[in-house]
Protein backbone atom coordinates (compact mmCIF):
# COMPACT_ATOMS: atom_id res chain seq x y z
CA UNK A 1 0.00 0.00 0.00
CA UNK A 2 1.04 3.43 -0.87
CA UNK A 3 0.79 6.30 1.33
CA UNK A 4 -0.79 9.15 -1.19
CA UNK A 5 0.38 12.38 0.43
CA UNK A 6 4.23 10.92 0.20
CA UNK A 7 3.89 9.82 -2.73
CA UNK A 8 2.62 12.87 -4.26
CA UNK A 9 5.17 14.92 -2.27
CA UNK A 10 8.18 12.54 -3.26
CA UNK A 11 6.80 12.61 -6.94
CA UNK A 12 6.82 16.52 -7.01
CA UNK A 13 9.78 17.29 -5.56
CA UNK A 14 11.31 15.23 -7.97
CA UNK A 15 9.85 16.95 -11.16
CA UNK A 16 10.34 20.22 -9.40
CA UNK A 17 14.15 19.00 -9.51
CA UNK A 18 14.12 17.89 -12.96
CA UNK A 19 12.36 21.19 -13.68
CA UNK A 20 14.95 23.71 -12.20
CA UNK A 21 17.97 21.29 -13.38
CA UNK A 22 16.68 21.42 -16.99
CA UNK A 23 16.28 25.64 -16.48
CA UNK A 24 20.06 25.68 -15.31
CA UNK A 25 20.97 23.71 -17.85
CA UNK A 26 19.08 26.00 -21.00
CA UNK A 27 20.77 28.60 -19.82
CA UNK A 28 24.29 27.09 -19.40
CA UNK A 29 24.18 25.09 -22.25
CA UNK A 30 21.06 25.67 -24.79
CA UNK A 31 22.71 23.86 -27.46
CA UNK A 32 22.92 20.53 -25.53
CA UNK A 33 19.64 20.84 -24.52
CA UNK A 34 18.82 20.83 -28.12
CA UNK A 35 21.14 18.70 -28.79
CA UNK A 36 19.62 15.91 -26.56
CA UNK A 37 15.96 17.06 -28.11
CA UNK A 38 17.11 16.00 -31.75
CA UNK A 39 18.14 12.70 -30.49
CA UNK A 40 14.94 12.37 -29.02
CA UNK A 41 12.58 13.47 -31.43
CA UNK A 42 14.05 12.07 -34.83
CA UNK A 43 11.43 13.33 -36.98
CA UNK A 44 11.23 17.45 -35.75
CA UNK A 45 12.96 20.10 -36.45
CA UNK A 46 13.60 21.64 -33.35
CA UNK A 47 15.91 24.70 -34.38
CA UNK A 48 13.08 26.57 -36.17
CA UNK A 49 11.43 26.90 -32.31
CA UNK A 50 14.47 27.68 -30.42
CA UNK A 51 14.10 31.05 -28.89
CA UNK A 52 16.55 33.54 -28.81
CA UNK A 53 15.74 34.67 -25.39
CA UNK A 54 15.43 32.55 -22.51
CA UNK A 55 12.09 32.43 -20.64
CA UNK A 56 11.34 35.32 -18.00
CA UNK A 57 11.25 34.47 -14.05
CA UNK A 58 7.69 35.07 -14.31
CA UNK A 59 6.89 32.91 -16.73
CA UNK A 60 9.52 29.93 -15.27
CA UNK A 61 7.11 30.10 -11.47
CA UNK A 62 3.84 29.66 -13.27
CA UNK A 63 5.68 27.01 -15.37
CA UNK A 64 7.37 25.24 -12.15
CA UNK A 65 3.58 25.79 -9.85
CA UNK A 66 1.81 24.53 -12.23
CA UNK A 67 4.10 21.35 -13.43
CA UNK A 68 4.32 20.86 -9.38
CA UNK A 69 -0.05 20.85 -9.52
CA UNK A 70 -0.20 18.22 -12.14
CA UNK A 71 2.12 16.03 -10.72
CA UNK A 72 1.15 16.59 -7.11
CA UNK A 73 -2.61 15.63 -8.07
CA UNK A 74 -1.71 12.91 -10.90
CA UNK A 75 0.79 10.94 -8.69
CA UNK A 76 -2.08 11.11 -5.39
CA UNK A 77 -4.55 10.04 -7.93
CA UNK A 78 -2.12 6.85 -9.04
CA UNK A 79 -1.85 5.95 -5.41
CA UNK A 80 -5.55 6.54 -4.00
CA UNK A 81 -6.49 3.60 -8.04
CA UNK A 82 -3.70 1.87 -6.79
CA UNK A 83 -4.64 1.22 -3.25
CA UNK A 84 -7.77 0.18 -4.22
CA UNK A 85 -6.95 -2.21 -7.18
CA UNK A 86 -4.07 -3.98 -4.74
CA UNK A 87 -6.97 -4.74 -2.25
Amino acid sequence: MHKPVALANAATIVGLGIYVACRVLTLVAPGLVFAVGRSWFHAIELESVQSATPIGIGTFLLGAITLSALIWITFYAFAQVYNRLAK
